[in-house]
């Protein structure tokens, strides 16, 4: 999760950022969340293909799944609109894959907490990962609608992070709270293309093993449950004494 949420949207790599920004600039954070209203996004982004697609394809539906996997869908389009608007710009690594795992290797300062408190080795069910792959493969492909224009952090509605004064608040979905750096206009990072300059690989990744489907979700959808088995009868017992085998 993220502190659960702490995201990743708020690590030690958006603090020097968001600090340089509130030097310049006092943002203002309005009570009200701006709900900002879904519409296609206006830029598709240059597609990724062969082994950098798939790899761009893995970071980005583990970051949704860990991450928002149990959010409604809008929630999980705003955390790839997030982690795309990190590969865009500012002082993030260019590569889904380098934006997702950035701090991992360390215990503390990973950007996104999953990648770094063993959560990866929890298995989630494969409707959440195919659901967050779909979302993940819509994003990159820019079909998903605009839900957090020039977003670049977020944390969960539970906690008060440090830098989040220092950023203008731009929506509430779920229970994540989403923010901009002040200053940007609202298209300003989500109207870049998106191009891959080389996706790393991510041995951590290998755990996940093939991920599943939207065809795989549908077909466990409409498979007929199973009756459990009965169980079989206890054998009989006196007075609670076990009984002779």
């Amino acid at each position: 999760m993220i502190l659960k949420g702490f995201l990743c949207a708020g690590g030690l790599a958006a603090s020097a950022f968001a600090t340089a920004a509130a030097a310049q600039l006092t943002p203002t954070i309005p009570d009200t969340p701006v709900a900002l209203p879904a519409e296609p996004s206006p830029t598709p982004p240059a597609p990724l293909g062969g082994e950098d697609r798939n790899r761009a394809v893995q970071c980005l539906t583990a970051a949704i799944a860990y991450e928002a996997g149990f959010e409604p869908t809008a929630g999980q389009e705003a955390v790839a609109e997030v982690i795309l608007n990190r590969a865009r710009s500012g002082p993030f690594p260019r590569s889904v894959c380098g934006v997702v795992f950035a701090g991992s290797e360390r215990r503390t300062g990973c950007q996104f907490t999953f990648t770094c408190d063993g959560s990866l080795r929890r298995r989630l069910p494969a409707r959440v990962m195919a659901a967050a792959r779909s979302v993940a493969e819509a994003a990159l492909d820019g079909r998903n609608p605009l839900r957090v224009s020039g977003a670049a952090w977020y944390h969960a509605d539970y906690v008060s992070p440090y830098w989040a004064p220092s950023l203008v608040r731009v929506a509430k979905i779920g229970a994540h709270i989403f923010y901009r750096a002040p200053g940007l206009g609202d298209r300003t990072i989500a109207a870049r293309s998106f191009t891959a300059s080389g996706e790393p690989a991510i041995a951590a990744l290998a755990v996940l093993g093939r991920l599943p489907d939207a065809a795989t979700t549908v077909s466990a959808a409409a498979a007929p449950a199973r009756a459990p088995a009965a169980a079989p009868a206890p054998a009989f017992s006196l007075w609670g004494l076990a009984p002779k085998r």
